[in-house]
């Protein structure tokens, strides 16, 4: 049985894989921090930017493109903190993953599904008690269109036998 591996470019410290998942943690865990935030824990505005911050430079890929993607992603974690009305920063949140994870133009596709789910969150949540809710299900969708765009990365067309290229008349 092989293991699974992600095409990870070299990196100058560290182990890619323990920089991945240490870096992918704390950019959830600073995301999650952020949207805690309330008027009795101010502090959250400022330990899950922090957090977000440290998780994107910890993430194994070039420099430059992780430092293109964190100011929108700290900025789309704030404006998550307005309610469901702002499920669309999701979908800012997941480009600046695939851009970060150095992801082919075709894995853009998966930002389709996070986009259509935040207008639906717009139009069905109404209350901003219902925040939980465009919270956790704008997360799964997150983080499940981020394997879809991993998929759509690894994915390849299928190419013709080649007896079926040549026709049947060659083919003898």
């Amino acid at each position: 049985m092989t293991t699974w591996t992600d095409s990870t470019p070299r990196v100058r410290w560290g182990n890619p894989r323990w920089r991945y998942g240490v870096g992918l943690v704390t950019i959830l865990l600073g995301v999650a921090l952020t949207n805690l935030v309330s008027t009795y824990s101010l502090w959250f505005l400022l330990v899950g930017p922090c957090v977000q911050l440290l998780g994107w430079l910890i993430l194994p890929g070039a420099l430059w493109r992780r430092l293109i993607v964190i100011l929108p992603c700290l900025l789309a974690a704030l404006v998550l903190i307005a309610g469901p009305d702002f499920a669309g920063a999701f979908a800012v949140l997941l480009a600046g993953w695939l851009f970060a994870r150095h992801r082919p133009g075709r894995s853009y596709l998966a930002l389709i599904p996070v986009i259509v789910l935040s207008f639906v969150l717009k139009g069905a949540l109404n209350e901003y008690s219902q925040h939980w809710i465009g919270l956790l299900s704008g997360s799964v969708a997150c983080v499940a269109c981020a394997w879809l765009g991993w998929a759509l990365a690894e994915w390849r067309g299928r190419r013709p036998a080649a007896s079926a290229v040549r026709g049947p008349a060659q083919a003898e």
